[in-house]
């Protein structure tokens, strides 16, 4: 993407794969970066036929990732702590993922907190099935939702993790309240 190192494939050929693939949605988590919205308004000009929503991918001051989708707004950039991005989020309405919670030992820290995020990465590109198995019983214990998350950094990764809904996604906040009531299901290829 625009501002990760990792990706390899620009937003323009993995918008075009999107749309060729389907998609209805997508969510551009960048790590510790936001889109500002005039390159979010550019990208929608320039790809009409899939709703792109902000997001960003933050890293903790434990080491873990941390998802808030629905926001481009830069003061999250500022905070490392979860329990302040979580409660700050919820007020406005974002969801928050714990992103691929067992792909280090010592990544599903936040579990053990007084404030959780709404859900946590199952099946993605950024851990394998033994990490979605530890998330998959993690979620059941706490009762939390899983999502598939796609952690998109090539064309290759594109349509292996996805979630799929009927409802509408129209703007980017009402992905947590499909989550959050499971009017979603998790697919991979």
């Amino acid at each position: 993407m625009r501002y990760s190192g990792c990706a390899v494939a620009t937003p323009a050929e993995l918008m075009a794969e999107l749309i060729r693939l389907e998609y209805g949605a997508v969510f551009i988590t960048e790590h510790d970066a936001v889109w500002d919205q005039w390159e979010l308004d550019n990208l929608r000009r320039d790809f009409p036929a899939i709703g792109i929503f902000p997001g960003m991918e933050l890293s903790l001051e434990t080491g873990e990732h941390l998802l808030v989708l629905g926001t481009n707004d830069r003061k999250y950039l500022r905070f490392r702590d979860a329990g302040q991005i979580i409660e700050r989020a919820r007020d406005q309405g974002h969801l928050t993922v714990l992103a691929h919670p067992y792909r280090w030992v010592k990544s599903a820290g936040l579990l053990q907190s007084s404030v959780l995020p709404d859900a946590m990465e199952f099946r993605t590109n950024n851990h394998d099935a033994v990490g979605g198995a530890k998330a998959q019983a993690a979620a059941e214990r706490l009762g939390m939702p899983l999502v598939n998350a796609g952690d998109t950094h090539s064309l290759a990764m594109l349509n292996r993790h996805w979630i799929q809904t009927n409802q509408n996604v129209v703007t980017g906040d009402d992905i947590r309240q499909i989550v959050l009531k499971g009017q979603y299901e998790n697919c991979s290829a």
